[in-house]
């Protein structure tokens, strides 16, 4: 799939760095320091203290000084290494060290990763990371920055919205697009020990004529329904007779919401189109609707 090179950011929706627990952080660090730097003024003005009071006075600005020295090095600690800022077009990534820009257009990604952080093997997936391509690096949307979920929520829907109507389009010149998964025992693995992203991907095509995986070929004649529904969160793809073809977990398919589109639209393309054949020609004009994706970050990530 050919992806434009003059692709341009677009209009600045929001800026995504920290978060109101970072300026909290450095708001309470600015009020030790200020108040530290303070308080041996008193000893210039000139009012009487006891023998005992100015040692008092100048340890506890000392400390207060301590106290806001490390929380300012605490603060510059948790800061995201990165601010991400969202434009209708994509994500122009602002790397604080060394200073630079990269833009990454919601065409181009074609990883999309979503993830949960922390050890535990349930709840809903709370991370995300995209990446243009297996070649690049990740860039990861943690909820150490500000107002992370609904940032995740625009990329997801950004995607759909401009890769989708090129991937339908290479699909329907007889293109085969590359998705990538990894397998569930390697995902809680990686949850479990840490390095979620560094696990091993596997390439899978998407095509008109049907799914390669693993070695083999699913035509898409014999796929009758897509069940997103499955236990744990599986994606399912079933038979006429109800036999399960293929199932992958949807934390282990990257980009699943562009995949589910995109194999919806082909099941039913498909299906539509030997229905034609049987109908009278009166009624070939008929159009089928074509299924959408919901919102992912709120999956269940169940054991698997």
């Amino acid at each position: 799939m050919q992806v434009p090179n003059d692709i341009v950011p677009g209009r600045l929706l929001s800026r995504h760095g920290r978060t109101r627990a970072h300026r909290f952080v450095l708001a309470v660090a600015l009020m030790f320091l200020v108040v530290g730097a303070g308080l041996p003024l008193l000893l210039t003005t000139g009012a009487r203290f006891a023998p005992e009071g100015r040692p008092l006075i100048l340890g506890t600005a000392g400390l207060l000084l301590a106290i806001g020295l490390v929380l300012t090095v605490a603060w510059r600690a948790i800061r995201p290494k990165t601010t991400l800022d969202l434009h209708l077009h994509g994500i122009v990534v602002r790397h604080t060290s060394p200073r630079k820009e990269t833009f990454a257009p919601f065409m181009a990604m074609s990883d999309l990763y979503l993830y949960r952080t922390g050890r535990s093997l349930f709840g809903p997936a709370n991370a995300l990371a995209f990446r243009r391509s297996p070649a690049d690096a990740w860039v990861d949307v943690l909820d150490d920055r500000g107002d992370a979920f609904r940032l995740r929520g625009e990329i997801i829907e950004g995607q759909l919205r401009e890769r989708g109507p090129l991937a339908l389009r290479s699909l329907e010149a007889g293109h085969a697009l590359t998705f990538h998964s990894i397998t569930d025992a390697d995902r809680l693995a990686k949850r479990v020990m840490g390095g979620m992203l560094s696990a091993e991907a596997r390439p899978l095509q998407l095509s008109s004529a049907g799914l390669d995986v693993g070695g083999q070929r699913i035509p898409i004649a014999d796929i009758a329904k897509l069940d997103e529904g499955g236990p744990n969160g599986s994606l399912r793809l079933f038979d006429a007779y109800g036999h399960t073809l293929w199932s992958v977990h949807t934390l282990s398919l990257f980009s699943a919401d562009l995949f589910i589109v995109l194999m919806r639209t082909m099941i039913e393309a498909h299906q539509y189109g030997i229905t034609q054949k049987n109908r009278p020609p009166e009624i070939h004009t008929q159009a089928a609707d074509v299924g959408g994706a919901g919102d992912a970050t709120g999956r269940e990530d169940g054991e698997s």
